[in-house]
C-alpha cells in the first residue's frame, strides 16, 4: 500500500510538471503572437502571367526566367496560377480584391507580378510582390529607361530585380524546426552565414505603408531571442537558442534576421583610458596628414554662367560683280580669328549671351589698273541676345534645346583703292537662333551640338554705296564638340559656316557700281570654356 502511494505521488508530480511547462510555453507563444507577423509568413508564391506592350516579345521569356528562379529558390515554393481566373494583371495594384482571389484560388500566401514597358527612352521593368490577406502590395522593384533590348540582357536584369526584392524583405529566413534548444533555419552559407554566426529571432509587429501606394515603407520589429549556429550548409543552418524572452517563444515559423550592426575600428586610447578623437595630436600625424594638410571639400557645380575663348583660322572669299570691269574677287585661306563668347544664367531656363569676334588679314586687289595690289582687311563682329533653355531632362548640363533672339553686327573693313575695288561693308540686324546640345553618353564626357542663325531683314551700310538700295541675306550655322576636362573647364572645337550676300539696284557713289557682293567665311576654331 505504501509503495502504491509513493508511485501515485511520483506520477502525479511528473504530470503536473509537464503540464505546467506546456502551459507556460502556450502562454508565452500566445503572449508574443502577432497577426501582422503571421500575415507575412510565405511558404508558397504564385507567379502572375507577365505582361508587356510589345506583343509578348519580352513577357514570355521573362515569365520563364521568373519561373526558373522561383523553382530554384530554397525558401519559397512555386504555386500554379489558376487557369480559370481572367483578371487584368496591370490593375492589381488598384484592385486588392483581385489579388485576394488569386491567393485564395492558388492556396498561396504571396503573388508576384511582372510588367515590361518599352518606351521612347528605353525599357521599364517592374516587379511587385503582394503578401497578406488584404491583397496589398508589400514590395516593388523597378528598372527605368534601360537602354538594352536583347532578351538575354532583359532576363539578367529581371534576376537582379528579384534578388533586390527578396533582400528588402523584413526578414531573411524562418525557423523550420525546434527540438529543445536546437533549431534549424532555411538560411546558409550561400547568404554569408558561417559557423559561430549569431542570428536574431524577431517578430514583425507593424508594417508602415505608403499612404497612397500602400507599399511597405518600414517595419517595427520585436526581438524574441538569439541563436548561435554550430553547423552551416549552403541553404540550411543548425544552431541552438542562446537566449529568448520566454521559454518556447522561439518556435517553428519565427522570423530570422542576421545580426547586422555598424562596426568600428579599435579606438586609440591614452594610458589613462581616454579615447583620442582627434588624430592630429598623435605621434604619427605626419603619416596621416602630410606636410600641408588641406580639408577636402566637394567642387560646387557651376551656377552663374560661362565664358569661352576660341582661336582659329578662316577661309575667306569676297566676290563683287562690277557693271564695267565685271567679276573680281579677293581671298585669304588662313585668316586668323579670335572669338570671346559668354553667358549669364538668370535661372535654369533664361540666359543672356554676348559675342565678340575679330579677324585681321589681307587680300589681293585683282581689279585691273587699281592700286595698291594688296589690301588690308578686318572682320569684326559683336552681338547680344536673350535665350531660353528647353531642358530635356532634370539635369541642367544634360541634353537641351535653346532658342535666342538679339542684335548682331558684322563689319568687313577694307583699305581704299584707286579706282575702288572693294568697299567697307557693315551688316546688322535682329538674329533669331536655334541650338541644341547633347551628351554622347554617361560614360564619355563629350557633348556635341549645333546652332542655326536666322536674320530678319538685315541692314547694310557701305563706305561708298554700290547702289541706291540693296537686298541683303545672311546665312550662318555652326557645329561644335565639347570635352569635359574638369567640373568647371571644357575644351571646345567649333566649325562656323557664314555667307553674306547683297544685290544692288540703282545708282550709287562708286565710279563703277557693283550689282552684287558676297562674303563667304569657313572658320575652324578651338579653345577653352570656363563655367563659373
Amino acid at each position: 500500500m505504501k509503495s502504491f502511494l509513493l508511485c501515485f505521488l511520483c506520477i502525479t508530480s511528473c504530470f503536473i510538471f509537464v503540464f505546467s511547462t506546456a502551459h507556460g510555453q502556450t502562454i508565452a507563444q500566445n503572449t508574443f503572437l502577432s497577426t501582422v507577423d503571421q500575415d507575412l509568413a510565405i511558404k508558397s508564391i504564385v507567379l502572375v502571367p507577365t505582361i508587356d506592350n510589345v506583343s509578348g516579345i519580352y513577357s514570355r521569356p521573362v515569365e520563364e526566367e521568373l519561373r526558373k528562379i522561383l523553382n530554384e529558390d530554397k525558401q519559397w515554393s512555386l504555386a500554379n496560377y489558376p487557369a480559370d481566373l481572367k483578371l487584368n494583371a496591370a490593375l492589381l495594384d488598384e484592385r486588392p480584391q483581385d489579388v485576394q482571389k488569386i491567393l485564395e484560388a492558388a492556396k498561396s500566401e504571396a503573388a508576384l507580378t511582372s510588367k515590361i514597358i518599352r518606351g521612347p527612352r528605353g525599357i521599364t521593368i517592374t516587379l511587385t510582390l503582394f503578401v497578406g490577406r488584404e491583397g496589398l502590395p508589400l514590395l516593388q522593384e523597378s528598372l527605368n529607361d534601360y537602354k538594352g533590348f536583347e532578351t538575354a540582357e532583359i532576363k539578367n536584369e529581371v534576376r537582379k530585380l528579384f534578388e533586390n526584392l527578396k533582400y528588402r524583405m523584413p526578414f531573411r529566413s524562418t525557423i523550420l524546426s525546434r527540438r529543445g534548444q536546437q533549431v534549424t533555419l532555411n538560411l546558409g552559407s550561400a547568404y554569408g552565414l558561417k559557423p559561430e554566426s549569431r542570428v536574431s529571432v524577431v517578430q514583425i509587429i507593424k508594417v508602415n505603408r505608403h499612404p497612397k501606394l500602400k507599399f511597405m515603407v518600414s517595419t517595427e520589429k520585436e526581438v524574441l531571442g538569439r541563436v548561435k549556429l554550430f553547423k552551416v550548409e549552403p541553404y540550411l543552418s543548425f544552431g541552438y537558442v542562446e537566449m529568448e524572452k520566454e521559454p518556447g517563444v522561439i518556435a517553428v515559423g519565427s522570423k530570422v534576421m542576421p545580426d547586422e550592426f555598424v562596426k568600428y575600428s579599435v579606438p586609440v586610447t591614452t594610458p589613462s583610458g581616454k579615447v583620442l578623437q582627434d588624430i592630429s595630436t598623435r605621434p604619427d600625424k605626419e603619416v596621416a596628414f602630410g606636410e600641408d594638410p588641406q580639408e577636402w571639400l566637394p567642387t560646387m557645380p557651376p551656377q552663374f554662367g560661362k565664358i569661352e575663348l576660341l582661336a582659329g583660322f578662316s577661309s575667306y572669299t569676297q566676290n563683287s560683280n562690277l557693271q564695267t570691269a565685271g567679276s573680281i574677287s579677293g581671298s585669304n585661306n588662313l585668316a586668323p580669328n579670335i572669338l570671346v563668347r559668354g553667358e549669364i544664367w538668370l535661372n535654369p531656363e533664361w540666359y543672356v549671351g554676348v559675342l565678340l569676334r575679330q579677324s585681321v588679314f589681307s587680300i589681293d586687289n585683282k581689279l585691273s589698273g587699281s592700286s595698291p595690289g594688296s589690301l588690308n582687311m578686318s572682320m569684326g563682329q559683336y552681338g547680344v541676345n536673350l535665350g531660353y533653355n528647353f531642358l530635356l531632362t532634370s539635369d541642367f548640363f544634360g541634353p537641351k534645346l535653346q532658342i535666342a533672339g538679339g542684335y548682331t553686327n558684322t563689319n568687313f573693313s577694307v583699305d581704299d583703292s584707286t579706282p575702288t575695288a572693294f568697299t567697307t561693308m557693315k551688316y546688322g540686324g535682329f538674329a533669331f537662333s536655334v541650338a541644341g546640345q547633347f551628351p554622347l553618353s554617361e560614360e564619355i564626357p563629350v557633348d556635341i551640338g549645333g546652332k542655326l542663325d536666322f536674320y530678319l531683314n538685315p541692314s547694310l551700310s557701305e563706305s561708298k554705296s554700290s547702289g541706291a538700295s540693296s537686298d541683303n541675306k545672311i546665312n550662318s550655322f555652326s557645329f561644335f564638340v565639347d570635352y569635359k576636362l574638369k567640373t568647371r573647364f571644357k575644351i571646345r572645337g567649333e566649325l562656323l559656316l557664314e555667307n553674306y550676300t547683297s544685290d544692288f539696284s540703282g545708282t550709287g557713289q562708286r565710279t563703277d557700281p557693283a550689282t552684287s557682293t558676297s562674303h563667304k567665311m569657313t572658320t575652324l576654331m578651338s579653345g577653352v570654356q570656363y563655367l563659373f
